[in-house]
């Protein structure tokens, strides 16, 4: 497990360069790099001062996923897909990357599930997470049945928190990320950072669990 603290004033800019220098190092390894977003006010946040640093405009090869989405119509508010494109793609996506979207406004949500799990990549470089105060990551909730999925990498979900319909990649694809950075802003999600570090495995009561080996990044004393 890693943490980085930064005071508040700072969080989203200082979060924006280590995950974009984590982008940059992918890259360099491999034939470009799979990135994967996720929503809330902390990655909107993040993603308008990820999209101002100087080299975001220079990313090329870079696949953009999402972690979960919202069964709802990419203009309504609380669209995973239309804050990426609000925030971080507001001027346009980088020459030479590409956004793949889950399609989770229509009817027929296993067929977008498989659909989306076919255009996944075998691992994702670079999973973002933002993290609730009830311990949940992505749409991955307490007491959920998909915690124990280890076969699909998608599927729909009916949440605790509206909007409940969801779909959400699985525990099989955040097992399999090669770096997690985990965005908890405030004391309460601080208070979760506190319970994975200080040794609860249980995830099913608190799915947070399942990235204790995660980048933690803070900006409340821990």
């Amino acid at each position: 497990m890693h943490v980085k603290q930064f005071r508040p004033e700072e969080w989203a800019v200082r979060s924006a360069r280590l995950i974009h220098d984590a982008v940059l190092a992918a890259s360099h390894r491999g034939d470009g790099c799979k990135v994967m977003l996720t929503g809330g006010r902390s990655a909107a946040r993040l993603y308008l001062a990820w999209r101002a640093l100087p080299g975001f405009d220079q990313l090329r090869a870079v696949e953009f996923f999402f972690g979960d989405e919202r069964c709802v119509q990419l203009d309504d508010p609380e669209s995973n897909y239309g804050l990426a494109m609000r925030t971080l793609f507001a001027s346009g996506v980088p020459s030479g990357c590409s956004v793949v979207r889950m399609a989770a406004e229509g009817p027929d949500r296993e067929g977008a599930c498989l659909h989306y799990e076919g255009r996944l990549p075998s691992k994702i470089d670079v999973l973002l997470l933002g993290v609730g105060e009830d311990g949940h990551i992505a749409s991955l909730f307490p007491g959920g049945a998909l915690l124990d999925e280890r076969t699909r990498k998608v599927a729909p979900v009916v949440g605790t928190k509206a909007p409940r319909e969801r779909l959400t990649v699985t525990p099989v694809v955040i097992a399999q990320a090669s770096s997690v950075f985990v965005l908890a802003n405030g004391e309460a999600k601080a208070a979760v950072f506190r319970r994975v570090a200080g040794g609860a495995d249980d995830f099913h009561a608190l799915p947070a669990c399942l990235v204790g080996g995660a980048t933690w990044l803070l900006d409340t004393p821990f």
